[in-house]
């Protein structure tokens, strides 16, 4: 059980970069500056390998839902900057130990903390494009270490109104080879899709 637990860390905490880092559109009428955001988002199931005090171990699942929350900055000339706290729940459906398969349906949570930069590609669309990058560290409840990894996105986002916007992305989770403790982990490759919202907060620039 001790094992399956520290092989839950980065099933937990390192693919909450699921969280689409940054949502891209240009209402006209609206200054650049501060925004909130906030968004939800799904992983796709994938591997992890690693090794325990030599011991190695292969374990298959994704992420089930995470939340971020999140504040930014715009530039004025289409560069997005943002920090923001994520939350994610994960489950693990198999693991495989020194060639044996394990069943089973372990899940947990993990918390993180993202910085993130995005570039919104201008058109003469109201649907805008973008390409974001983020950094994420991350830790799991009751379990010591952290884990860092690292976000690609690509995404749409739209104005709803002058102040609010519709943001949806595919999202790629980078997570290098790390050790944490006893347990080492491989480096590897995830991905997810990500939606939400962002509120320009005008009335402060306006006030």
């Amino acid at each position: 059980m001790e094992m399956l637990r520290k092989i839950f860390i980065v099933s937990a905490i390192s693919s909450s970069t699921f969280i689409s880092p940054i949502s891209m559109a240009i209402a006209d009428t609206v200054d650049s500056g501060l925004y909130l955001t906030a968004g939800i988002a799904k992983g796709l199931e994938n591997d992890v390998d690693g090794s325990i005090n030599g011991t190695d171990f292969s374990k298959t699942g994704h992420i089930t839902d995470a939340i971020g929350i999140g504040i930014g900055y715009e530039l004025g000339n289409n560069w997005r900057f943002e920090a923001k706290y994520t939350k994610a729940k994960s489950d693990i459906d198999s693991v495989t130990v020194d060639g044996t398969k394990y069943e089973i349906h372990m899940n947990g949570t993990g918390h993180g903390v993202q910085f993130a930069v995005a570039y919104d590609l201008e058109n003469d669309s109201i649907i805008t494009p973008y390409l974001g990058g983020s950094t994420l560290i991350s830790w799991l409840d009751d379990v010591d270490g952290i884990s860092t990894s690292y976000g690609v996105d690509i995404g749409i986002s739209a104005p709803l109104f002058d102040y609010l916007e519709l943001w949806g992305a595919i999202n790629l989770t980078i997570s290098p080879d790390q050790t944490n403790k006893d347990i080492s982990y491989y480096g590897a490759i995830s991905s997810g899709f990500s939606t939400g919202l962002r509120i320009r907060l005008w009335f402060i620039e306006k006030s």
